[in-house]
């Protein structure tokens, strides 16, 4: 292999770190949900997340502990609401990325 292209690859440690999260945003309501949070532009709660994904609040709820998990979202209670926001910067970047390239 050519050292220039071994020296530029990524190292394991890093693959291995982003693996986990990169799968469990494989998922198209993960993505749906990240998508909304990132056009939003502002921490939404679990109703506005449901509402703006067409989905069950037990549904959203579980992916956004899946994602939360992974700390690909952050969530801060307010009274009685918890907003989630995505935490994970580089999130932001893949979702342009799949915005850019795959939307038709």
């Amino acid at each position: 292999m050519n050292k220039q292209i071994q020296q530029s690859l990524i190292n394991m440690e890093t693959l291995e770190r982003v693996a986990p999260v990169i799968r469990n945003m494989a998922h198209p309501l993960r993505l749906r949900i990240l998508d909304y949070l990132q056009l939003s532009g502002e921490p939404r709660t679990v109703t506005q997340i449901m509402e703006a994904c067409n989905s069950e609040q037990a549904i959203i709820s579980q992916q956004l502990r899946i994602l939360k998990d992974q700390r690909v979202l952050s969530a801060k209670r307010e009274g009685s609401f918890v907003y989630y926001s995505i935490s994970e910067t580089s999130v932001l970047m893949l979702l342009e990325c799949i915005r850019q390239h795959h939307t038709r």
